[in-house]
């Protein structure tokens, strides 16, 4: 059995008899009556107990104060050897990194697009045909407002048919 196991049983042996000791000792005031203490019913007298018990209850929180002030420098010495850090060296480059930028050209040869028999290229006319299909459909809604709901989801349902087909087209 080590140090520290020792303080530790003297301490807790410490913290139990004081409570035991203070249960015992009569109240000073009538508020123990209160509680089911008679005044004179006691083990030791009406006053005989006074002195021995105020007694040992000193001498065992005086025994609890010291154990746990020993234990807490015997686990600060242990903790403090085992908490040294070593320190952390930092190295610094002095040359700070270049980050290269490039930028990279994209070239698209014409005969890289097929083309279109009446002219231009397959994107171009897509363009064409969409914005066509978006036109038709703004003329479509204009028309169809003034007809009401019904001719509303008609005239979309037209031009998402038409600027699909547009695109089938293109492709």
């Amino acid at each position: 059995m080590n140090g520290t196991t020792f303080l530790i049983i003297i301490s807790v042996f410490a913290a139990v008899a004081i409570i035991a000791l203070v249960l015992m000792q009569n109240s000073k005031s009538d508020m123990g009556s209160a509680f089911g203490g008679g005044g004179s019913q006691s083990m030791f007298g009406s006053r005989g107990s006074a002195n021995f018990l105020s007694r040992t209850t000193s001498i065992m929180v005086t025994v609890l104060f010291l154990s746990c002030l020993t234990l807490a420098y015997i686990y600060a010495k242990r903790n403090a050897q085992a908490d040294v850090v070593e320190p952390l060296i930092i190295q610094q480059d002095s040359e700070v990194p270049v980050i290269e930028t490039s930028t990279v050209e994209l070239s698209v040869d014409a005969g890289d697009i097929p083309a279109i028999p009446n002219g231009g290229t397959v994107t171009e006319k897509a363009v064409n045909d969409t914005e066509q299909a978006v036109q038709n459909t703004g003329d479509i809604v204009e028309e169809a407002a003034s007809d009401g709901v019904e001719a509303v989801d008609e005239a979309t349902d037209a031009a998402v048919d038409e600027a699909q087909s547009a695109v089938d087209e293109a492709q």
